[in-house]
């Protein structure tokens, strides 16, 4: 399978929070409150965009060559991964014990460095919490995955 993967410029708005644009697709737009919701939203905006067979696929344009205007950002963004609830538990928890068991840390450990209470990481496993972008990053950073998955079906809450 192709791997779809395209530059987006990431604008701030002082009234709605960021708009995306995406050069090489005319049209296809969309807007977050935060850097991390656009970000997810950009993801969304190509799952929609390529959902039709029939719509047409440019060669992406390096991202090197894109000049955005100032304040802007360019960040490239693929498609948003969307797996069913009972799924995306799984790998989430495959992801997190997986990280724990490769820098050989316990629950204890992850939770004294993340500052968090051992309960809240054993809440997250069991599917009973979604941390915050914030902490969804920071424990994608310890234990070495996409932050991202917390959120394969683009929910911020």
């Amino acid at each position: 399978m192709e791997k779809i993967v395209y530059p987006a410029i990431f604008h701030k708005d002082e009234k709605r929070g960021y708009w995306v644009e995406f050069p090489d697709l005319p049209g296809c737009l969309t807007e977050g409150e935060t850097p991390e919701e656009a970000f997810l939203m950009a993801g969304d905006a190509l799952d929609c965009w390529f959902a039709d067979p029939g719509q047409p696929r440019p060669t992406p344009t390096p991202i090197t060559e894109i000049k955005p205007e100032e304040g802007a950002v360019v960040q490239m963004v693929q498609p948003a991964p969307y797996v069913s609830e009972g799924a995306k538990q799984f790998l989430i928890e495959e992801a997190i014990e997986n990280g724990l068991q490769q820098r050989k840390l316990s629950k204890n450990q992850a939770a004294t460095i993340l500052a968090v209470d051992r309960s809240y990481i054993t809440h997250i496993v069991n599917g009973k919490k979604t941390p915050s972008p914030d902490m969804a990053k920071r424990i994608g950073l310890l234990l070495g995955f996409d932050w991202r998955i917390f959120y394969a079906n683009g929910n911020l809450s």
